[in-house]
């Protein structure tokens, strides 16, 4: 319910247009009510074949209902629908703005196929939160109160029956689907989540399902989460059915009740009988207002869902992870401090990390090193602040790096990943990224420094980079790295996955640009070590020697382990 209480903030900031929806919304149901009633009326009358002068108000105050019914059932679609688009962009803003920050972070708790679900499908549900939970039972209760004070102006009777008519239709269907919906509710969530989880795997992955012949096993997982689904959904069609049959039900129960007490009244000369087809078709009409309370049970047991599953992410993480960064710092020197950081990953007893300390002064060349799985990409993620510590301190410029805002800290550090990200875009616009007011001289420079000036600027590379080769999309990423021109350089295996040749030129290329600038060489291969002001081997989280390459290498540990290793690797 707190969910929905926050929802219902946001949708106050549209309370305008609400307000005219509800009014003309008032007034389109009031009309139809109104249309019915007069019409009743004209007819009884015009039975009796009295003078047509008498009818005229009868036939004005129809057409009046009929025309007021058609204008404003217009503007309150028009003004309702407007709310709930404004409503929607506020969503989309409002969660992006609170899940933004928490990237990559957030992927260590939640599939990549979740929370595609939770972006696109839980906000596209909260966007009817207010066009088919609040709105239409704020119209049903208006229409009913004002139907009920106009009968009863003919017989306190008749607002008696209505009144339970309302109640029933009103409270106590929707409260008994609510509760026997509600494990179809969850079912149907549970599929569906299921479904987009499996989906985007089944794309993520389809490469390698392909060549290992699994696609027809991957794809009867999905059919079959697919059909599972559809069977719910058509249960959830049938539970809606039964809803609106039992509405009607009420809705001609009450109009009988009205006709039957209305005769009882015709015939004590309480109302006249040219009123009572009036009376009873008011009744029965009334009731169009109550048939949207059928689908309330669905959507209000959805729109909670989807506001748990989307604030689940923007309440607790954002609470935990953002403080408050008014106070913007700036750091005095480059220097990158990290003392007794100790790390582990959600619902994992053994921490990635372990009691580590480094200290890169400004200039200083560092090397972490050790096999996959020690933690050395661990520690980048939690210097750029993308994971979050709950032990030791990392200090930059003498200041807890917790203290700056993660935008402006990272404006100081230069990144060259082993897997780095490009749009399908343009060379120009991917650039553009890391320098966005470089010119095109710059650029050409850039990329001549990387040995790229042979690609022209308007070369669209594709989705990922996918039109240029390993080494070219390397290079892409120094120059990017180039332009943003960082006094401290990260380096994550940035040449995963290429030939030794292009290795080796990648190596040369990297060592001559960073010439003057910090450096934290994170890798598992040990060539070019020999450069290292410090080299740092990990193990399984701990920090087991740290010294020179000649130091480390005369010791013969753990650090010339890893080089005898290597060596064997590059001679097979």
């Amino acid at each position: 319910m707190h969910n929905l209480l926050t929802l219902s903030r946001l949708l106050l900031q549209e309370k305008k247009h609400i307000l005219l929806a509800a009014l003309f919304g008032l007034l389109a149901a009031g009309s139809f009510v109104g249309l019915m009633a007069a019409a009743a009326l004209l007819i009884s009358k015009a039975a009796l074949q009295p003078p047509l002068y008498t009818l005229t108000l009868t036939i004005i105050a129809v057409r009046f209902f009929g025309l007021t019914r058609a204008g404003t059932r217009y503007l309150e679609r028009y003004f309702s629908h407007k709310a709930t688009f404004a409503i929607l962009g506020r969503l989309r803003v409002f969660f992006y703005e609170k899940l933004e920050p928490l990237v990559p972070g957030v992927f260590l708790k939640y599939r990549s196929g979740d929370l595609l679900s939770r972006v696109v499908a839980d906000v596209e549900n909260l966007q009817y939160f207010f066009l088919r939970i609040v709105y239409p039972p704020l119209i049903m209760v208006l229409v009913f109160i004002f139907t009920g004070i106009f009968l009863g102006f003919y017989a306190l009777d008749f607002a008696l029956i209505l009144l339970v008519g309302f109640i029933i239709a009103a409270i106590i269907i929707p409260i008994l689907v609510t509760v026997l919906r509600t494990p179809l509710g969850n079912a149907l969530r549970q599929d569906g989540a299921n479904l987009s989880s499996l989906t985007a795997e089944f794309l993520y992955g389809f490469y390698d399902l392909k060549i290992n012949n699994r696609l027809s096993q991957k794809t009867g997982e999905i059919k079959k989460v697919s059909d599972g689904l559809v069977q719910n959904q058509f249960k959830a069609a049938a539970s809606l059915g039964i809803n609106e049959s039992l509405l009607l039900t009420v809705s001609y129960l009450t109009a009988w009740s009205m006709l039957v007490m209305g005769i009882i009244l015709v015939q004590q000369e309480v109302i006249l009988g040219v009123h009572l087809a009036m009376i009873v078709l008011a009744a029965m009409t009334v009731f169009e207002a109550a048939l949207p309370m059928a689908a309330i049970p669905g959507y209000l047991d959805e729109n909670k869902a989807a506001a748990g599953r989307l604030f689940s992410i923007t309440d607790q993480d954002c609470k935990k992870v953002i403080p408050d960064y008014s106070k913007q710092i700036e750091p005095a020197s480059m220097s990158l401090e990290i003392k007794d950081l100790t790390f582990a990953y959600p619902n994992q007893d053994v921490p990635a990390l372990k009691n580590i300390d480094i200290s890169l002064d400004p200039g200083k060349k560092i090397a972490v090193v050790g096999p996959s799985g020690s933690g050395k990409s661990s520690l980048l993620n939690i210097i750029l602040r993308f994971y979050d510590y709950e032990k030791g301190i990392i200090t930059f410029g003498s200041e807890d790096i917790k203290k700056y805002d993660p935008e402006k800290l990272r404006k100081y550090f230069g990144v060259v990943a082993q897997s780095n990200h490009f749009f399908n875009l343009t060379l120009r616009e991917n650039l553009l990224f890391a320098k966005p007011h470089a010119g095109d001289e710059e650029l050409l420079n850039a990329l001549k420094r990387v040995s790229l000036a042979h690609v022209p600027l308007e070369f669209n590379i594709g989705e990922k980079g996918s039109a240029l080769s390993g080494g070219e999309r390397q290079r892409l990423a120094i120059a990017r790295m180039l332009l943003k021109d960082a006094p401290v350089v990260f380096l994550d295996e940035p040449t995963t996955g290429l030939d030794a040749v292009t290795e080796a030129e990648i190596l040369a290329l990297l060592r001559s640009l960073i010439e003057g600038k910090s450096l934290l060489y994170i890798t598992h291969k040990l060539d070019g070590l020999h450069r290292m002001d410090e080299i740092i081997a990990l193990h399984k989280g701990t920090i087991t020697e740290r010294g020179t390459y000649g130091e480390l290498m005369e010791k013969k540990g753990y650090f010339y382990s890893l080089s005898d290793t290597h060596a064997a690797s590059r001679h097979h």
